[in-house]
C-alpha cells in the first residue's frame, strides 16, 4: 500500500513528501483557488537530517517523553498545555519537526498550533496522513509511535532538493491510509529549485494563451520510450499529422490549451523541463502536440482555459501502438518503480537518545553536537538489494554527514531482503510484499539485528534512482534489477 509525500533533499512523500490513493483530483476549473488545490497529502516538506536529529523536541529527553505519553491536543493547548513544550518550540527546528509529526500522525481535519511569545505570530501544523489519529486526544500506543517514526524518518534527507516519494506500508485498521493512486497527478513543485511552479498560481489579471505562467492545473503523468515521437491532444490532431491524423482526446466548455513537461513535475513556459504547448492544432482551436520523449522516459500534461477567466474540461488522449509505447494517466506504482528501502523503529524513546538539545531561557543549547552513528539508537533503515552500493546509498539517505557516518537519523542494518546470490544472504525483513495489498512491494516484519522485530515499517519507492542522491555521485544510485528473484 502507499502514501505520496514530497521530501526535501537538504522534501514529498506512492510521499512524497504527496500521499495516498484516496487523494482527490484537482478540480477542472482554474482560477483563484488553484494555488491551494494541491492534492490531499501532497504537502511541502523541508525537514533536513540535521534538523531531525538535533531539535529541542525529539532530541530532548524531557520533551520526547511528554510527546510520547500525552495527547497532542492537550499538550499543545495554549492555556492548559505544557509550558515546557511551548518553550522548546522557540527552536525553529523543533517547529519544523512538529510540521512533520503532525502531517504523519493526524488526519486532514485535525491541526495543532503554537503562538510565538515575542512576535505573536501563530504557526499552524496541519494533519495529513492520519497514521496515528488517536494521538490527538489520547496518549499514543507504541505501535502508533513506531508508525509515525517511520513516516518522519522516511521523509528526511541531507542534500537540499525537493523530491516526491511513494511511501507504502500497512495499517491494521485504516487500510486506505496507504492506498495506491489509480491515476497519479504531477507534483506542483519544481524539483530543481524546490519552488512552487508559478504556472499553478491564479492569474492576477485576465490573461490569455498557453505561454502564460499562471492559471494552470495538472492533468496526469505519462511514460514513453526515450527518443521516440509522442503525440497527444484534447480534441485536435497532432500538428505533424494534419492530413490523416486522428483527433486525440476531447475538450468541452471554453477553449482549452495544453502544456507538456518532462518528468513528473509541472513546469513554466520554456523552462528547463518544458517540452511543448498547444493553443490549437491543424488550423483548429482544439489543442494537440507532438514531441520527442525525454531521456527519463516520463512526461506530464498541464491544462488550462485559453482565457484565464473562463473554465472548461479536457480528456487527454495519446497516440497508441507506436514505437514510443506511450502510456498515460499512470497509476502510482507505474510512476514510482524504484524501491529504495524501508524505515522502522522509534524516535520516541527518551532513554535511547545519543544527544540532547534544549531551549533554556530562550537560548538553544546542543545544536553543534557531533554523534557517530544514529542519534536515535532505536531507529533503523534497510536498503533494497538492487542497489549496487546499498550501504552507501542508505547511509547518504539517513546521515547528515554521510561520509563520516555522523548525525544519522537511523542505523543502517543491511539489505531488506537479500539477493539469492549474495555471499552473506541475511535479510532484515521477513517479506518484500506485505499481505494487505499483494504487489505493492512493501517490506514487512523488519529486524534491527538485535532480535527485535518491528511491524510498522514504511517502504519508499522513487520515480528515478538518483532522486535522493548527490548530483556528483552517480555510483550511489546504480542498480542491478536482476538481483532479486
Amino acid at each position: 500500500m502507499s502514501a505520496r509525500f514530497t521530501t526535501w533533499m537538504l522534501c514529498s512523500l506512492p510521499l512524497l513528501l504527496v500521499l495516498e490513493g484516496c487523494q482527490p483530483g484537482l478540480p477542472e476549473e482554474t482560477g483563484a483557488e488553484l494555488a491551494t488545490q494541491e492534492a490531499d497529502i501532497r504537502i511541502a516538506n523541508a525537514l533536513t537530517t540535521q534538523a531531525l536529529v538535533l531539535n529541542a523536541l525529539s532530541t530532548n529527553p524531557t520533551a520526547n517523553a511528554l510527546l510520547g505519553s500525552r495527547g497532542l491536543k492537550g499538550l499543545f493547548d495554549s492555556m492548559t498545555g505544557s509550558p515546557y513544550i511551548r518553550h522548546q518550540l522557540l527552536d525553529p527546528d523543533a517547529r519544523k519537526f512538529m510540521e512533520y509529526l503532525t502531517s504523519c500522525a493526524l488526519p486532514p481535519n485535525q491541526s495543532l498550533s503554537w503562538k510565538h511569545p515575542d512576535s505573536g505570530a501563530t504557526t499552524v501544523w496541519q494533519g495529513q496522513l492520519g497514521a496515528c489519529s488517536e494521538w490527538y486526544f489520547n496518549p499514543p500506543s507504541r505501535s502508533c509511535l513506531n508508525r509515525v517514526s517511520a513516516c518522519i524518518v522516511a521523509r528526511n534527507n541531507a542534500f537540499g532538493r525537493r523530491v516526491e516519494l511513494s511511501m507504502r506500508g500497512e495499517h491494521p485498521v485504516s487500510m486506505g491510509i496507504f492506498g495506491i493512486e489509480s491515476e497519479t497527478r504531477p507534483t506542483l513543485y519544481d524539483p530543481d529549485t524546490s519552488q512552487f511552479v508559478s504556472s499553478f498560481t491564479a492569474c492576477g489579471t485576465p490573461t490569455q494563451g498557453a505561454a502564460r505562467n499562471c492559471g494552470w492545473a495538472v492533468d496526469y503523468i505519462g511514460r514513453c520510450e526515450p527518443g521516440e515521437q509522442v503525440r497527444l491532444g484534447a480534441g485536435g490532431s497532432a500538428p505533424d499529422q494534419c492530413v490523416d491524423g486522428q483527433a486525440l482526446g476531447t475538450s468541452s466548455g471554453s477553449r482549452m490549451v495544453l502544456r507538456v513537461c518532462s518528468g513528473i513535475a509541472g513546469c513554466d513556459s520554456h523552462g528547463a523541463r518544458y517540452l511543448d504547448h498547444s493553443e490549437g492544432s491543424c488550423g483548429g482551436v482544439a489543442p494537440a502536440v507532438s514531441f520527442t520523449c525525454p531521456a527519463e522516459g516520463y512526461f506530464n500534461v498541464m491544462k488550462a482555459p485559453f482565457n484565464s477567466t473562463q473554465s472548461g474540461t479536457v480528456v487527454v488522449g495519446v497516440e497508441e501502438e507506436t514505437p514510443a509505447s506511450t502510456a498515460y494517466a499512470l497509476a502510482e506504482d507505474e510512476a514510482f518503480l524504484i524501491r529504495e528501502g524501508a524505515f522502522y523503529g522509534t524516535i520516541f524513546d527518551p532513554g535511547a537518545l545519543a544527544a540532547t538539545v534544549e531551549v533554556v531561557n530562550g537560548d538553544i543549547r546542543g545544536k553543534n553536537q557531533v554523534v557517530t552513528g544514529s542519534v536515535y539508537r532505536r531507529m533503523y533503515s534497510c536498503y533494497d538489494a538492487n542497489w549496487d552500493e546499498g550501504l552507501a546509498n542508505a547511509t547518504h539517505r539517513v546521515c547528515a554527514s554521510p561520509q563520516e557516518g555522523q548525525n544519522c537519523a537511523a542505523t543502517v542494518t543491511g539489505p531488506c531482503v537479500a539477493a539469492l546470490e549474495d555471499e552473506n544472504p541475511l535479510s532484515m525483513c521477513a517479506t518484500s510484499d506485505g499481505p494487505q495489498v499483494v504487489g505493492d512491494g512493501d517490506y514487512e516484519e523488519c529486524s534491527d539485528g538485535n532480535e527485535t522485530t518491528w511491524n510498522q515499517p514504511v517502504t519508499v519507492f522513487l520515480n528515478a534512482a538518483c532522486d535522493l542522491m548527490p548530483a556528483n555521485s552517480p555510483d550511489l544510485c546504480a542498480r542491478n534489477s536482476n538481483k532479486i528473484p
